[in-house]
């Protein structure tokens, strides 16, 4: 714990310079913004608009990761970090409800145009989970700060295969590290956030992912691949953990409701300051829309509500493996895979293809947050998420496509099981 206590401390204290500091830092940005956007060489915008969107890539590579490899304990892990990297961030910023430096200031031009509060970036705090992260979790051998030691045979041998030299180590890290300081230079470029606001991002991201991997990550791949392998039927899989996903949901969404309302109610009620903010915000998307009112469901602190209703994929993935009761054998999982043929996985990458039917729902606009994320948001996630933990390997098994060690794989489901006795 002596780590957990030492970074708090610092976070309160960068946290306490943050605020000292905060109009010193905009007006330093103001400068540095306009000098980036007036003297720029060919292709820098397109280099900094690169490095702003590029940072979904690895999460999708996760999904692949998933779908497609053995690590899917791993992959799952990894997207759940990266979802409380968007949750958490969307919480923060309803609590700063900053603006965007393109909002306020006449100088700085929205490249980049971005519809929510600005503070802490999103970008620059999720890119220090996503980056560094995605090492750790799949590629171990890159980051040893742990605090559980590997002991069952099943994740020596997924260690023993991702041992990397320590020149490749120093140079994936360096890469990543890269990728982060180009990803907060973008935000600041593109005129949709701040140095102050990039720094508190970063800042952020560094406490949730070194307190993660020291404390939490071993532990929870360790809790959910013993849950999968539980053999007795009289044992609940996941029954603590989809308990304690439960309270965590319900206290997020009260802390998501009550920051809405009081930004609603409390923060913002300088009307011309706001009509202001949400016309630049219309100009910078250069298409007919019409202007933006401040209870559109894209803008302020109603988008930052539903970012934080983000974590509502970690709860119904986990209730969705506390309904399948499945099972998941990596070691076995890998060994069965390698003897099927081309054909034969891409089949079974067809049976993915009906997620794609709820999404079209997310389309549909409205101006009430609350009809949007509780009867539109949070049940296609909802959709999706038992998409792939139920119904998946249901329909994998009824039309021969399920392999032994396959994930969430059950020969008799959890309510059949509580009928017959």
């Amino acid at each position: 714990m002596n780590f957990f206590i030492i970074s708090t401390l610092a976070l309160i204290s960068y946290l306490t310079l943050d605020i000292i500091f905060d109009d010193y830092l905009w007006m330093r940005n103001n400068d540095f913004t306009i000098i980036l956007q007036n003297n720029t060489f060919p292709g820098e915008k397109l280099l900094f608009q690169f490095f702003s969107y590029v940072i979904q890539l690895p999460i999708l590579i996760g999904g692949l990761q998933f779908m497609l490899s053995k690590k899917k304990v791993e992959s799952i892990l990894y997207i759940f970090l990266c979802i409380f990297g968007f949750t958490s961030n969307g919480l923060l910023k309803n609590a700063y409800h900053q603006p965007r430096p393109y909002w306020v200031e006449d100088e700085i031009i929205g490249i980049g145009c971005n519809m929510e509060f600005g503070k802490p970036s999103g970008h620059a705090q999720t890119s220090v989970i996503i980056y560094f992260s995605y090492l750790f979790i799949f590629y171990p051998s890159t980051f040893r700060l742990n605090k559980f030691k590997v002991t069952d045979n099943e994740d020596r041998n997924n260690d023993e295969e991702s041992q990397f030299s320590n020149g490749l180590v120093a140079l994936l890290n360096v890469f990543a590290f890269l990728c982060i300081i180009m990803t907060g230079l973008s935000r600041v470029f593109l005129g949709v956030h701040s140095i102050g606001q990039v720094t508190l991002g970063w800042i952020y991201g560094v406490y949730i992912v070194l307190n993660y991997q020291i404390y939490c990550h071993e532990f929870l791949l360790h809790y959910i691949k013993n849950q999968l392998q539980i053999k007795n039927d009289d044992d609940v899989k996941f029954q603590r953990m989809s308990i304690f996903i439960s309270a965590i949901f319900i206290f997020i969404i009260i802390i998501d409701v009550t920051l809405l309302e009081l930004n609603r109610k409390m923060f913002n009620q300088n009307e011309e300051e706001i009509n202001n903010w949400l016309l630049k915000i219309t100009q910078c998307q250069n298409k007919e829309i019409g202007k933006y009112t401040k209870d559109h469901t894209n803008v302020l602190y109603n988008a930052c509500f539903l970012h934080g209703t983000l974590f509502s994929f970690i709860f119904s993935f986990i209730l969705g493996c506390f309904f399948s009761q499945g099972s998941f054998n990596s070691l076995e999982y890998q060994n069965q895979m390698e003897y099927q043929t081309v054909n034969f996985k891409i089949c079974r990458l067809m049976f993915f293809l009906p997620m794609l039917l709820p999404l079209p729902l997310l389309l549909i606009q409205t101006y009430n947050v609350y009809i949007t994320a509780f009867l539109i948001f949070i049940p296609v996630i909802f959709i999706e998420s038992w998409y792939m933990t139920i119904m998946y390997p249901i329909l994998l098994k009824k039309y021969k496509y399920q392999i032994k060690g396959e994930f969430l794989e059950s020969k008799i489901g959890y309510y059949e099981q509580l009928s017959q006795s």
